[in-house]
């Protein structure tokens, strides 16, 4: 026969790995929320910027 899990078994699973990742607030606070917005936005487009240089998108004929 088939092993059965005990009732509940992936929420246990669920619960556990929600309560090893941190919080929201226990990795930004304000600021270092926006300084790293700022910065993941500034990045971004200088990686769009610098990848139009060597990406050419061409018309299908």
């Amino acid at each position: 026969m088939a092993k059965r899990l005990k009732k509940g078994g992936h929420m246990d699973v669920i619960e556990r790995i929600y309560n090893d990742l941190p919080a929201f607030t226990d990795i930004f606070t304000e600021e270092s929320f926006y300084i790293f917005a700022v910065c993941f936005a500034l990045t971004t487009i200088l990686v769009a910027f610098i990848s139009s240089r060597f990406i050419t998108i061409r018309p299908i004929e």
